[in-house]
């Protein structure tokens, strides 16, 4: 596996969903303010280079559309642009129909092929579109190299029940606030979400097929999605980004509370979604990062 599908973590957190909302399966929706869209940082290289090493290798399905999301596919090109040049100017400048991302003088032309894979490659993030078809909000085009544990193959042209049919919970809870949410998403209100997860590596991909029990000496990672929803307002489509910051688990014990609030919040979990989470694959491995807690309480 060569170094660039590797991601060189941060040292510290930038942010820990599970210390804000205490209940994991929560939608937890925040306005965002249009200027934050997207939050480029100096990390933004090496999403590139993982983009562009899964692309290369061809072997897994990291980019698929509808004919039907053309359209939605080039207004969000669009829009990605404006906002990067109007918002991170220090970063972004024009090239052609294009970018170029200035601090490491990276060329970022434009396309008309495939305009959504195309705009993924400017940002760190994975942009997918959602748009209504026969009355459900269905996946229509996503550019996805950083899934946690889903495979886009399965999930192209479905609507949100089905995307989210192995979350436990979920359909009672929050599939018809989830479409009822789509359908009250204005152009002007924007939305961000955070969620997280546990691993064992520090990849940036992960699918579902690499699940196995990690023995108690393994360094486990913390796995934070950033998530924000905004409607374009010529095809109506959703755009949907999702940022992936990774944090070794060490990394959390300079954050006062941190472990200990990721502690209670794992041991109130239910069992499904403990299963869901892949908590049981990580309990021997969490050990050693809990152990000293209860000394330290003293």
């Amino acid at each position: 596996m060569s170094n660039s599908s590797h991601h060189s973590v941060d040292l510290m957190p930038k942010y820990l969903p599970h210390m804000q909302h205490k209940d994991v399966m929560s939608m937890a929706m925040s306005p965002l303010d249009r200027q934050h869209w997207i939050e480029p940082d100096q990390d933004y290289p090496r999403y590139l280079n993982h983009k562009l090493a899964l692309h290369k290798q061809g072997q897994r399905h990291i980019f698929d559309a509808l004919p039907s999301s053309y359209e939605a596919q080039v207004e969000l090109a669009s829009a990605l642009r404006r906002h990067l040049l109007a918002d991170h100017s220090s970063l972004y400048c024009p090239l052609a129909a294009g970018l170029c991302y200035l601090p490491d003088g990276i060329e970022l032309p434009a396309s008309t092929q495939q305009p959504l894979w195309n705009a993924s490659l400017w940002v760190a993030d994975d942009v997918l579109i959602m748009q209504k078809l026969n009355d459900q909000y269905c996946l229509t085009a996503a550019s996805l190299c950083s899934p946690s544990s889903w495979h886009l193959a399965e999930k192209i042209g479905q609507p949100m029940a089905r995307i989210h049919d192995p979350v436990p919970t979920l359909h009672e809870k929050l599939t018809p606030k989830i479409d009822r949410f789509f359908d009250h998403l204005t152009v002007e209100n924007p939305i961000q979400r955070f969620n997280w997860s546990l691993q064992a590596s520090n990849e940036l991909g992960q699918f579902p097929e690499d699940k196995q029990i990690y023995p108690a000496n393994t360094p486990l990672y913390y796995r934070c999605e950033r998530q924000t929803l905004t409607r374009l307002p010529q095809t109506n489509a959703i755009a949907f980004t999702i940022r992936v910051y990774l944090y070794p688990m060490v990394a959390l014990a300079q954050v006062p509370h941190a472990l200990t609030q990721l502690k209670a919040g794992i041991d109130a979990m239910p069992g499904s979604v403990k299963a869901y989470k892949d908590i049981i694959y990580f309990a021997p491995a969490l050990q050693k990062y809990f152990s000293d807690l209860s000394s330290l309480k003293g």
